[in-house]
């Protein structure tokens, strides 16, 4: 299993505007490989906001796929703006990982700590 992270870093009090973003499906759910997203918004920040898009997929190459695809690139193609024409996301990072353990809920019945 194949995990991505995009920390998106956005202008104070318009975190809930990139969020609202997000509502609005572009695909990916029917993209070969795709797992899990979860959109996140950290808590307790201070003059700025972050947005965490994470996305899960069954290897490497799936994600790849949504990548390089003509439905991630329109969900893409237009960067949100405040009413005053400055881009509300003031930068990003993306963070790759690999599933090395998994854990559930079912799992979890049987843990002795």
């Amino acid at each position: 299993m194949y995990m991505v992270t995009n920390t998106i870093q956005v202008l104070e009090g318009y975190g809930d505007a990139i969020l609202e973003r997000f509502k609005v499906r572009q695909g990916i759910e029917e993209m070969p490989g795709f797992k899990e997203l979860k959109v996140m918004k950290k808590l307790n920040m201070k003059g700025y906001e972050e947005v965490l898009v994470h996305t899960v997929w069954e290897d490497k190459k799936a994600f790849e796929n949504w990548f390089a695809s003509r439905e991630f690139h329109l969900a893409h193609r237009k960067p949100a703006m405040t009413p005053d024409g400055q881009k509300m996301v003031t930068g990003n990072s993306i963070d790759h990982y690999e599933v090395v353990v998994e854990s559930d809920t079912s799992e979890a019945a049987g843990y002795v700590g």
